[in-house]
This record gives structure tokens, C-alpha cells and sequence, in this order.
């Protein structure tokens, strides 16, 4: 995914930042006490992994973990719903076939996200995107750019 022309990775945090070559030696006193390093997340997964680091964090009183447990589980869901939604459009407009081939095709870089940016206009203020929509922005904007006229 670009995001102002600037594409973004899914390498390891260490990777970016590197490491202090006088710290390789470095032994930790419990090597079970510290949690592994931090990855880079996905946009779309953002939440997700925002709601399982609550659930993670979340203090052994059964309430507050089951409290967590439901919040990642109604992201996941939405998720679910959402995307099995814009799948099923994909497939009635192109076919079981060419359906999910259409909405994963990704343009190639220094291309802009639609070649309408008055429909993509109309669309963003028309629709309330949620950080788990993203995927369904996206799979419109493949769909607008097949010819699929949507009329406002």
C-alpha cells in the first residue's frame, strides 16, 4: 500500500532502525521477561492487532479479558462480513472466476488510486469508511476503474 507516495513495509521495526553493533553481546537476565520485537502491522489489520494487544495486556479479572475477547471477535466478524459482501459483488458483476481477480488487481506504482476522482470524491463522502472498510475502499475503486458505473 502507497500512502503519499511513500510505500509502506512490512519489515520488522529493527530492520528500519537498525542495531547498535555494541549491544549484539547484550544477554538479558530473563529472556522470557521481555515480549519479542514489534513488527510492522498492516493498515487494515491495525485494529485487530490493537484489540488482541488489549486482550493480550488485559489483567487475569474475568471480566476485562472477556470484555477484550469480545471486542476482537466483533472486529473480526465485521471484517468477515464486510469482505464476504464485497466478494459476492465481485462475483456477480465479473463472474465466480474473474470476480476475485478484479478486486485483488493492484495498479502499478506512480499510477493514481482511480482514474474518476470525481466518482472517488462522491464515494469517500457518501460512504463512512471504519478502519476495517478499507479493503472494500479499495476493491471500489477496482470496480469503478472495470467500468462499473455506479450513478449518484
Amino acid at each position: 500500500m502507497q500512502f503519499a507516495g511513500i510505500g509502506i513495509s512490512m519489515d520488522n521495526l529493527f530492520t528500519c532502525l537498525g542495531t547498535n553493533p555494541a549491544n549484539d553481546n547484550f544477554k538479558f537476565v530473563n529472556g522470557n521477561s521481555l515480549l519479542p520485537p514489534t513488527k510492522a502491522v498492516n493498515q487494515r489489520n491495525a485494529d485487530l492487532a490493537h484489540f488482541w494487544d488489549k486482550y493480550r495486556k488485559a489483567p487475569d479479572v474475568l471480566v476485562r479479558k472477556v470484555e477484550a475477547q469480545k471486542q476482537v471477535m466483533e472486529a473480526m466478524s465485521h471484517r468477515m462480513h464486510v469482505d464476504k459482501g464485497i466478494q459476492l459483488i465481485g462475483k456477480l458483476l465479473f463472474g465466480v472466476e474473474r470476480g476475485p481477480e478484479v478486486l485483488n488487481t493492484v495498479r502499478p506504482a506512480g499510477q493514481p488510486l482511480v482514474d474518476d476522482w470525481k466518482c472517488l470524491k462522491k464515494m469517500v463522502i457518501s460512504l463512512i469508511l471504519s478502519p476495517s472498510s478499507s479493503f472494500s475502499f479499495f476493491s471500489s475503486c477496482n470496480l469503478r476503474r472495470c467500468s462499473v458505473h455506479r450513478h449518484m
